[in-house]
């Protein structure tokens, strides 16, 4: 027996549109869909991806960056074309710091908002809590204690963070997910087109609901793999 040696498969903006269309039964055998029809796959899969942006979409979109903290600053802008020039994070999952002096990392603890605003920014020092506020199309990150002339020479901070997805521009871009997703994303596709077929109601709830059991499927394949301790109740 020969298998293919293929381990991975991209589909494209097009082929998923395509994919979600014949879901609805609305493409006869060997028909294509319209410039019109593309557009319109292209716009809900954009829509898509952004609702997608809200579920804390597991390991494969983590990333880690790093920066320099400046003295007497706290507050540092990360962004496309901020301070810190990166796609903004979703959400900041982790953060450390390393100083020069050694190889140890140091944990920061990633606090609220509202507790963030309690501290005085009156100290300085090394850092060691982290606070994140998302914005549209950038974010903020600030770090407590204020940083001093000796923690901006001698130390780096580190965030550990989910990216965002991109979006599709063209009938060509692939998506930005693993295989895995593609069924699911393909059948909450066609929920979203559904309405604009006149599919009826009844189909579009079946289909919603394959759609569903399908991202719960994926999604609980892609948590973090490790242990969980449980200590006796001390009184």
């Amino acid at each position: 027996m020969s298998t293919s040696g293929i381990y991975s498969i991209q589909y494209t903006s097009d082929q998923l549109t395509e994919a979600a269309l014949r879901k609805l039964g609305v493409l006869a055998d060997g028909q294509t869909p319209s410039t019109t029809n593309y557009t319109n796959g292209r716009v809900a899969q954009n829509s898509l991806i952004a609702e997608l942006r809200s579920m804390k979409l597991p390991l494969w979109k983590r990333a880690t960056y790093s920066f320099s903290p400046v003295a007497g600053t706290y507050v540092y802008q990360i962004g496309t074309s901020k301070t810190l020039n990166t796609p903004y994070p979703l959400h900041v999952l982790q953060a450390y710091r390393q100083d020069s002096a050694n190889t140890t990392k140091i944990p920061m603890q990633v606090v609220s908002n509202y507790d963030f605003n309690q501290y005085p920014l009156n100290s300085g020092g090394y850092p060691l809590q982290l606070t994140y506020q998302p914005f549209v199309g950038y974010g903020e990150i600030k770090v407590w204690p204020v940083p001093d002339a000796s923690a901006a020479a001698n130390s780096v901070i580190y965030v550990v963070y989910q990216e965002p997805f991109q979006y599709m521009t063209s009938g060509s871009d692939t998506i930005d997910f693993p295989e895995e997703y593609y069924n699911p994303i393909i059948y909450r596709l066609a929920v979203l087109l559904a309405p604009e077929w006149g599919i009826p109601l009844q189909d579009r709830q079946l289909l919603r609901q394959e759609a569903q059991e399908m991202m719960d499927r994926v999604m609980s394949f892609g948590e973090e793999d490790g242990s969980l301790f449980f200590e006796p109740r001390r009184r």
